[in-house]
């Protein structure tokens, strides 16, 4: 019989992609396919995508009057695994890595390891 005990997820990783990037799919049903995120969720490592790069879940829902809920199938976006997500380089168009360095003001800015295109600044906590 497994153990009722929950274990404690792993530490938040810090995440190469953030909330409305461009990104592309690496690998999965959708892969090639362009999106923007959505939203993410680091401690699962996995961010929300929109766009043609979005898979959906199907929940078939029970009508309920009572609550005016019609009934039918909805569909919801599906999680993807950031180790599936990169980065779209904004010159080139295509799936870029990053690496981070420090600007004058000693924020964090994220660079295209291709093209050295400059992502967006995040100020520093």
């Amino acid at each position: 019989m497994p153990s009722k005990v929950k274990l404690p997820k792993p530490p938040m990783s810090k995440s190469h992609v953030r909330v409305g990037d461009r990104i592309v799919v690496l690998s999965g049903k959708t892969k090639g396919k362009q999106g923007t995120v959505i939203r993410v969720f680091p401690a699962d490592q996995r961010a929300l995508v929109d766009g043609e790069a979005a898979i959906h879940d199907t929940k078939h829902v029970k009508a309920n009057p009572q609550a005016n809920i019609a009934g039918g199938r909805e569909q919801k976006l599906r999680p993807l695994h950031l180790s599936k997500l990169a980065l779209v380089d904004p010159t080139t168009g295509k799936a870029t890595r990053v690496r981070h360095e420090k600007d004058a003001q000693g924020n964090t800015v994220r660079v295209s390891k291709k093209s050295g295109h400059k992502f967006a600044v995040s100020t520093k906590a």
